[in-house]
């Protein structure tokens, strides 16, 4: 039986064991440097439909998201109520802590590769095969930007989400509901002293945690789409909005289902609709940092259009139509 090593803990290496469980051709084990996962910090967003392919169970749900309000330099643009949910704010440790109780990880396990050969705790790994799940800890740091938040102890409605872009700013804040009180970030093209300078026109309430860490923000990296790399460590985020949790999940689906049914992973991956839009989303940022750098033609295409439809584009969920419909010939 083939022995499997995913190197990380988080949403891409607990998924992929998940999506391989009980397969008897695999036998698979995490392994994870921290005592726990989830120490990542992140907003904890995790769009509407990902529960068809992974549980999400119910004590791990912070608040259900039907509704965002989106302002441009700090005035009110929309404010959108739905009936329905569009998503929920997670407990991202809980999360993954019941994702590992399904799956065989090693905690405090540190993976050293020194050639061909990977150790761990000074024991050679004896796998047939290794996949990284490292996330951005293994990604170049060109290939990132920067991200910080805080965790205070203001109340936001706890079925919206808000998000701040300014002008001249490539990059967004935001507002997330938390289980006491809320997450206030910011994440872009800037250094993080600029960053918590912003940070301070939208911060409120007394401040219990501050943190940060990069997320990627180039889009897939194709050298790596040889089926040894998974989730942000393959580049999988939306390089506008910076989700990462839902595409590394979905990556992994799309890396499982290549093991198991033998076939090529990158070919399987590159005719798939993330593939796609992630890098749509990274073309963009990429133009508009070498077209409209005071993103003036970007805000007012994401703000001068139905939200529904910039809704759409914000979760990965557009065609080559709705490109056309938000950014004409602009930057396209």
């Amino acid at each position: 039986m083939p022995r499997m090593a995913i190197i990380g803990a988080g949403p891409a290496g607990l998924s992929l064991a998940y999506f391989l469980k009980g397969h008897r051709n695999y036998e698979t084990t995490v392994f994870e440097s921290m005592p726990e996962p989830g120490i990542k910090p992140c907003a904890w967003g995790l769009i509407t439909g990902i529960e068809e392919l992974i549980p999400i169970p119910k004590e791990t749900i912070i608040s259900e998201i039907k509704g965002f309000r989106i302002y441009l330099d700090n005035k009110l643009v929309f404010d959108i109520r739905t009936k329905n949910r569009l998503g929920y704010i997670i407990d991202k440790p809980l999360f993954l802590k019941r994702l590992a109780d399904e799956v065989n990880v090693e905690f405090n396990s540190k993976v050293i590769q020194k050639g061909n050969k990977f150790y761990t705790n000074n024991e050679i790994l004896d796998f047939d095969k290794v996949i990284m799940a490292t996330g951005h800890y293994s990604v170049d740091k060109s290939m990132s930007i920067p991200a910080i938040q805080y965790i205070t102890d203001y109340e936001i409605d706890r079925e919206v989400v808000e998000f701040y872009f300014y002008s001249g700013f490539l990059g967004y804040a935001w507002i997330f509901p938390d289980r006491e009180g809320s997450k206030i970030g910011i994440g872009g093209y800037g250094e993080v002293p600029e960053l918590k300078e912003r940070l301070k026109q939208i911060l409120k309430g007394r401040v219990k945690i501050f943190h940060g860490a990069r997320v990627t923000d180039y889009g897939i990296i194709d050298d790596r789409l040889d089926g040894n790399y998974v989730g942000e460590a393959l580049g999988a985020v939306y390089a506008i909005t910076g989700e990462g949790i839902r595409p590394s999940i979905i990556s992994s689906k799309i890396l499982a289902d290549s093991i198991l049914n033998g076939k090529d992973f990158r070919k399987e991956f590159k005719k798939s609709k993330l593939y796609w839009t992630l890098n749509w989303h990274a073309k963009i940022i990429k133009m508009t940092r070498e077209k409209d750098p005071g993103t003036v033609r970007l805000s007012k295409a994401l703000l001068n259009n139905d939200p529904q439809l910039i809704l759409k584009f914000a979760i990965g969920d557009f065609n080559r139509v709705d490109l056309i419909k938000i950014f004409g010939r602009s930057l396209i």
